[in-house]
């Protein structure tokens, strides 16, 4: 969600609100998806405009839970679920911004844009830090305060809607991931945010630089009495905002809502803008949306809940009062909710520490707790003549200078309701995937008046899949909304949505939902948005489903076969029974991403063997390569660290090759073995060698900072195609209680590097054979590798797309023997030497125009 802009005015007052903070030893609830958005805008910086670099992000985000294990810190993480239909209107509208950003991308200073497996790998990355994890069901905000209170720990998110919770919070932004170590006497929790430390916090948000670098294994000197280790941070609580506000808890909800929220507009409210709130007062330091959050906190100082309500519903017409407090009412319900389904899934985790570290953090929260009274009963008795005077001065300065707000100032509001600034986009980004955008306004008007069902019963089945995150987030969609939001990705405007190649995977998993076995539902359609080819909009589309599971569908023992049906019947040039029968030759971690491949080859009619070579290349270099040596890709900081072993080894290489020894032999041992489980041998030395070469693919190509023009977004589509694949095969495969292993995409996939390597390999006539000289050259075992995968896909590639390759190569094979024969030719000619000599006395005669007078003039002595 988001409150707008009040992260704003609480950056502006840090040293009022915010207290520093030294997080350490304690459990620590964590906002997934707002966690993922920033560190993946720290990790790939201005590259997502090229759909996604998930072996960088994977990297980050394993380096974070790093820094927090090295603090001994232990954190709960909850991700988003479904939207809720109040929420919709809000999720057009951030779709629609969404949309026009990608139509405009920049390639070198681009807005991120998430790519669409970017939860999927966050989720993978948590979980191999050993860190427990959870779906809500819905919008995690609520769960994430209640897990908060019932565990008495700090909550970390960038969302100012946890201003107004009642729970510690620790805006992300203020934390500082790298670990310091402190005598333990010298802890320095409860003391005042320094005017220097509050300038720096609100840069940081006009900035919207939320992470800003992770270092791990922090070396300080060490010391021979007790220490500890802290990350710092600032640490906010909702009776500092009470107590400089003098306003009680109950308030508050009424306060977010006034300012909009996700759930409501501020333009409802702007009759009583205009008319009930008073003067809002006018300043250059500030601008009005931040003068109006002053006005309504001193409004709210003098008025009760109810009264403030009744108000607030007098300045409209009697019609919309009883759906404008229903609206109300709805916006504010979350913010006081105590139900926490998360605390009883946490506490039947397997690996589950909260029983290890209960005791130890109740005593010391409880210690904190104590030493935060007393702070606050200090702050309540006495605010300081300063900051009282402050307040004394801002209020007379607002009753001198405006009178009433005109005509233009209303506008001026209007316009104010429709912006939304760099840092409350920056908060809700963790929601800005997977969004749609209705553009009927009947619709409209029954969301506006519609009450959430949050009480709708899920199936226990399908609660224990999403639970653990095992479903993305749109399976709830399904399930609830009966929709499915189509999220936009880097892709060609010109050509239809990347996600409609997926779409007869979405029926079969829609399909499947509402034929459960005993549970058949007569639910035969969703609605499908996306976004509209050629236009910076969205349209919807009905999808009807006519067909039946060939087999019974049971989530506890689902039928295997029920995967194949989605290769069944769709595909007539594919041969489905040698297609699964040759998945056996390849490792169990790849198999499912290569059905994608084969679905991608036959369906895609924008994807060529360029892209294929691409995406084998990459997934070669990221399994082997980053698995057997440090994921450097930084080129200064790879050659200071590896550039003497590099050339030594290169020197080696060369005097064998001098010996007359061509290729490095491998043991019998691994000789032995198939193609795939050699690479589990493949000496690091191959992996600096190739590294070497390859790592400058890793960045954005230099042409771009003069040319955008050479960035091509048809390239992209066709590789966006290709992951709206894999993540609907992925959420098939989780509903089928995998019978594949789910792909691991941050050892697979790198947008930069496969929108490189694919300009790299189009110029090339042979392929094979540049990608065995160059690319692979220094190590036999990877190009093995590599041929041996490419093999596997020609089997099945479609004859559409090996005519074209066929008939290249065949007129390659005609040319290459007539070129030869007329070389042969020229060299027998006994009158060859004649003929070349006659051509250079040609040349060295002057030359004279008969048909031009003035010729000799042009001899030059």
């Amino acid at each position: 969600m988001g409150v707008q802009g009040l992260t704003g005015f609480i950056a502006r007052h840090a040293e009022l609100y915010l207290t520093p903070y030294e997080l350490h030893d304690s459990l620590l609830v964590i906002d997934g998806d707002n966690l993922a958005c920033n560190l993946y805008k720290d990790a790939t910086g201005p590259y997502s405009a090229f759909g996604g670099n998930y072996d960088d992000f994977y990297r980050t985000v394993v380096n974070f839970f790093t820094v927090l294990n090295e603090c001994n810190i232990q954190p709960y993480v909850l991700m988003d679920g479904g939207y809720e239909h109040r929420k919709l209107r809000t999720v057009r509208t951030r779709l629609r911004k969404k949309i026009h950003l990608i139509k405009r991308i920049n390639p070198c200073g681009s807005y991120p844009i998430f790519p669409k497996m970017m939860n999927e790998v966050f989720v993978d990355a948590v979980r191999d830090c050993g860190v427990p994890i959870m779906r809500c069901l819905f919008e995690a905000d609520d769960e994430l305060a209640a897990l908060g209170r019932k565990l008495n720990c700090p909550v970390l998110s960038y969302d100012s809607d946890f201003y107004i919770y009642n729970v510690r919070y620790i805006p992300l932004i203020t934390l500082t991931v790298k670990a310091r170590t402190k005598l333990i006497k010298e802890s320095a929790n409860g003391r005042n945010l320094r005017k220097n430390e509050a300038k720096k916090l609100e840069k940081l948000v006009k900035g919207s630089r939320v992470v800003r670098g992770i270092t791990t294994k922090n070396q300080e000197t060490s010391c021979r009495w007790a220490t500890y280790k802290y990350l710092e941070c600032c640490l906010y609580r909702l009776e500092k905002l009470i107590a400089r506000s003098s306003l009680s808890k109950e308030k508050m909800p009424l306060f977010a809502a006034l300012l909009g929220n996700d759930f409501i507009s501020r333009k409802l409210f702007q009759n009583f803008f205009a008319y009930g709130l008073g003067k809002i007062g006018g300043s250059r330091k500030t601008n009005q949306h931040q003068r109006r959050i002053r006005r309504i906190l001193e409004w709210l100082k003098h008025e009760s809940l109810e009264s403030a309500l009744q108000k607030i519903l007098n300045h409209l017409p009697k019609k919309q009062r009883a759906a404008m407090k229903a609206q109300v009412e709805s916006a504010t319900s979350g913010y006081s909710n105590e139900i926490c389904y998360s605390l009883d899934f946490f506490r039947k985790h397997p690996k589950n520490p909260l029983n290890d570290i209960k005791s130890q953090q109740q005593g010391h929260e409880s210690e904190s707790e104590e030493e935060y009274e007393q702070e606050t009963e200090e702050e309540v008795e006495e605010l300081t003549e300063e900051e009282s005077d402050e307040v004394e001065e801002l209020t007379e300065e607002e009753s001198d200078e405006v009178e009433e707000l005109t005509e233009e100032e209303c506008d001026e509001v209007e316009e104010l309701e429709n912006e939304e600034t760099d840092s409350e986009y920056e908060e809700n980004s963790s929601n800005a995937d997977n969004e749609s955008v209705n553009i009927d306004g009947s619709e409209d008007e029954k969301e506006a008046t519609e009450d959430d069902n949050r009480d709708v019963t899920f199936p226990e089945w399908f609660l224990r899949k999403l639970y653990p995150a095992h479903f993305p987030r749109f399976m709830v969609d399904l399930m609830y909304l009966k929709q499915y939001i189509n999220n936009p990705q880097i892709e060609h405007f010109h050509f239809n949505d990347c996600n409609e190649i997926a779409l007869p995977i979405l029926k079969h998993i829609y399909m499947l939902l509402n034929h459960v076995n005993g549970q058949e539902t007569n639910n035969n359609s969703f609605t499908y948005l996306t976004r509209t080819t050629r236009l910076s909009n969205i349209c919807f589309q009905q999808i009807d489903i006519t067909e039946k599971p060939e087999y019974p569908f049971d989530p506890s023992q689902p039928n295997p076969l029920l995967f194949r049906s989605v290769f069944e019947n769709r595909m007539p040039s594919l041969n489905q029974d040698s297609l699964f029968s040759n998945l056996n030759h390849l490792p169990a971690d790849l198999r499912l991403y290569f059905l994608a491949i084969v679905y991608w080859l036959h369906k895609s009619s924008h994807a060529d063997l360029n892209h294929l070579h691409a995406l084998i290349i990459c997934l070669v270099v990221l399994r082997t390569v980053d698995m057997k040596i440090p994921a450097v890709r930084n080129i200064r900081l790879f050659h200071k660290r590896f550039g003497n072993m590099i050339k030594k080894e290169r020197l080696h290489r060369k005097k064998l090759l001098a010996d007359g020894i061509i290729e490095r032999g491998m043991k019998k041992e691994v000789k032995a073995l198939p193609i795939p489980e050699r690479m589990l041998y493949v000496p690091k030395s191959d992996c600096y060698l190739v590294q070497d070469k390859l790592l400058e693919h890793f960045y954005i190509p230099e042409i771009f900072k003069k040319k955008y023009d050479s960035y091509s977004s048809v390239v992209l589509h066709a590789f966006a195609e290709f992951q709206s694949i894999v993540f609907q095969l992925h959420a098939l495969n989780a509903l089928l209680d995998f019978p594949y292993l789910a792909p691991r995409m941050g050892q697979l996939y790198c947008g930069v590097f496969l929108y490189n390597l694919y300009n790299l390999l189009k110029s090339r006539p042979d392929v094979m054979h540049y990608v065995k000289k160059y690319i692979f050259h220094d190590s036999l075992m990877m190009f093995d590798f590599y041929d041996y995968l490419w093999k596997w896909c020609m089997t099945f590639l479609p004859s559409w797309k090996k005519n074209g390759d066929t008939v290249r190569k065949i007129k390659k094979r005609i040319r290459k023997p007539k070129k030869k024969f007329t070389e042969s030719v020229v060299k027998n000619d006994p009158n060859a030497d004649m003929l070349s000599n006659a051509d250079e006395e040609k040349d060295n005669e002057d030359f004279f125009d008969l048909n031009n007078k003035f010729c000799a003039f042009l001899k030059v002595n």
